[in-house]
């Protein structure tokens, strides 16, 4: 491949002029709905604006709950993404295995959560769902044994010649060249860039946990399945300590009384938050009724976008699937 121009825009939606004149509950809804494999990520995102603009406490608990359901979106989709990487090289045994337990993770979130992919289950002030001391041991066991199943499966998928073969040394993003571009997430952790919201600028529960961030120089598709099993690997140690140190106390929070405001005062927040693709940065800006008068979500697929066509460089044209797949960057996330 000489040269690749991508078109994004087909599937724009609106959704800065959507979110204007919303309420915050509304606001959360629809950032939930930005890109909907990252609705916990985008939810929490816009949530923690609104918060921050309008001083509104989130207990302790909700915190923490927020933080398990992220991290079970990071798994479910790292799950996805590994098996489908495998499979565009011609290995269908790690898409039938991964898919298998990515089902089995999604309907453990439906029966305890109400959503497999836990949809609005972040909303302004805390979280929808508790958990009780039963579904919380229900959730470490799963967490073994998910440990157990994985264990096998990722020593094939680490040493195996096919893969080997394909994957080494193909789409190589150069650490300078994800420097330059801003890459987040696995994208930026396998080639070179060490940066995780969660430990590097921690957000509560975060800031009380030992965050492990896999990250690797090498910038091809194989470091970045490798980040990706480095990741649902410490999820499922952060998920234990979550569960360990969840405190007490309710999961929401009713909003603070709004202050009298003169006259077209606004009140505007930023939102930092670690999805599972990298750092989601979200604006808010309320005014002076506290509707949403600015509205504006950056995925991190805005800086891995332009990695896909710099990494393709010199690549045959069969490996462009394995190489776009490894990006997996979100259409709707940029499409806004």
């Amino acid at each position: 491949m000489l040269r690749l121009e991508e078109r994004l825009g087909y599937v724009h939606k609106g959704i800065e002029r959507l979110a204007v004149g919303r309420d915050p509950q509304g606001l959360a809804r629809l950032a939930a709905r930005v890109s909907g494999d990252s609705t916990v990520a985008h939810a929490w995102a816009a949530c923690q604006a609104l918060e921050r603009a309008t001083g509104w406490a989130v207990p302790p608990r909700a915190r923490s709950l927020r933080a398990l359901l992220a991290e079970r979106e990071r798994i479910a989709n790292h799950l996805g993404d590994i098996g489908a990487i495998c499979n565009d090289v011609g290995f269908a045994f790690a898409l039938a295995q991964c898919g298998r337990l990515r089902e089995l993770w999604q309907r453990r979130s439906q029966a305890l959560f109400g959503h497999r992919l836990l949809m609005d289950r972040v909303v302004p002030g805390g979280a929808t769902h508790d958990l009780d001391e039963a579904a919380a041991a229900t959730l470490r066991a799963d967490h073994a044994e998910l440990r157990r199943a994985l264990g096998p499966i990722f020593e094939i998928i680490e040493d195996h010649p096919s893969l080997d073969d394909r994957l080494f040394t193909t789409g190589r993003l150069a650490p300078a060249d994800a420097r330059a571009l801003g890459c987040t997430g696995y994208v930026g952790k396998a080639s070179g860039q060490a940066f995780d919201v969660r430990r590097d600028s921690p957000y509560p529960p975060y800031d009380a946990l030992a965050v492990e961030v896999p990250t690797f120089t090498a910038g091809d598709v194989a470091a970045r399945v490798r980040v990706r099993i480095g990741e649902i690997r410490a999820s499922l140690t952060l998920l234990d300590r979550i569960l360990e140190q969840l405190p007490g106390g309710p999961i929401i929070a009713a909003a603070p009384p709004a202050a009298p405001r003169p006259a077209g005062a606004e009140r505007a927040g930023l939102g930092i938050v670690e999805g599972w693709r990298g750092e989601i940065l979200t604006y808010v800006r309320l005014d002076a009724a506290g509707r949403v008068a600015r509205f504006f979500p950056r995925d991190p697929s805005w800086f891995t976008w332009p990695a896909l066509e710099r990494l393709v460089h010199g690549n045959i044209v069969p490996d462009f699937p394995v190489c776009n797949k490894s990006i997996n960057g979100s259409y709707a996330g940029v499409d806004l």
